[in-house]
């Protein structure tokens, strides 16, 4: 067969079953097995089959993936070997069934004896190769990957691990535990300790109000403060890992933002700034007069009763 259709060949065993039917890779996943465009590997499905080499398969395979993404199913004409059950009498070959031969009488892969290859091909003249190459009826001699066995009809499997799994093999997983209910694993804490905040069950208690108050007084309003914190991080979905920490980083940086206001030049209906110490003392100024108005509201109506 021509050289540049092995690895699509190839690529179609790895993911047909033991008697070679049923493989369906799509052409992306034959693309990055061969290194070639899915245009090239469309030509090379074409040369396979008009060398009877594969075959359209059974599309029930793929009755179960959308009509839109079902790739075609192919067969291997595993029914076809070399001629006369040998790979070819070259030295090649020759010296790969030595090899192999000289492994399985020593029980296994072990180091090559002087007689096996070593760099350049080195075969005793007196030793039928022939005879070492274990084949049976209808196969293929096996290499010297490792120690395959080929039955009839069938060809040499291979010790090298393919870059794929088979969409169509078997995995045996291992046993694990049944899943937890959806609320328990909402609930669960995680490797590194962070939660969300209503998993922290986050409220404002007295020694935080108590905080709040010696550190920033009456400029802010902690209650407010607290229910912006809370929406706005629920609705984020954020994780924490001390929520009292980030809720103090909030009320800090709320200080922050109403000093700079406050601080911030304010423009008069004339259209002059106002220094910020003026309009300090005209707050309190405007403070003062409703204060008093509000005494003089009550002594006024204590006379009168």
């Amino acid at each position: 067969m021509p050289a540049q259709l092995v690895a699509t060949l190839a690529g179609l065993a790895n993911h047909a079953d033991a008697k070679g039917r049923g493989a369906y890779p799509s052409l992306a996943k034959l693309a990055a097995y061969t290194c070639k465009a899915e245009r090239s590997v469309r030509r090379d499905l074409r040369q396979l089959e008009d060398l009877g080499l594969i075959r359209h398969g059974d599309p029930a395979k793929v009755a179960h993936l959308p009509p839109d993404r079902r790739p075609e199913v192919y067969d291997l004409a595993m029914e076809r070997v070399v001629p006369g059950g040998r790979a070819g009498a070259d030295e090649g070959t020759r010296t790969s069934a030595r090899t192999l031969a000289s492994t399985r009488a020593r029980g296994g892969k072990k180091k090559a004896s002087s007689d096996a290859y070593r760099g350049d091909a080195h075969v005793r003249a007196d030793v039928d190769v022939r005879a070492d190459v274990d084949v049976t009826n209808g196969g293929t001699p096996t290499s010297q990957r490792g120690d395959a066995h080929v039955t009839t009809g069938g060809t040499p499997t291979s010790a090298k691990p393919s870059v794929e799994p088979s969409e169509n093999r078997q995995v045996k997983r291992e046993p694990h535990a049944a899943p937890a209910p959806a609320g328990l694993v909402a609930s669960l804490p995680r490797p590194d300790g962070r939660t969300r905040i209503d998993e922290a069950d986050f409220h404002l208690t007295d020694a935080m109000r108590r905080w709040a108050v010696a550190t920033f007084g009456t400029a802010l309003d902690v209650d407010y403060e607290t229910d912006q914190f809370v929406s706005h991080h629920r609705a984020q979905g954020e994780r924490r890992r001390s929520w009292p920490d980030e809720w103090q980083k909030w009320l800090r940086r709320s200080a922050k933002y109403a000093s700079e206001r406050a601080n911030r030049p304010q423009p008069t209906p004339g259209g002059s700034v106002v220094p910020f110490r003026e309009r300090q003392q005209q707050a309190a100024d405007d403070m003062f007069d409703r204060a008093m108005a509000r005494a003089q509201a009550r002594m006024h109506n204590r006379e009168t009763s």
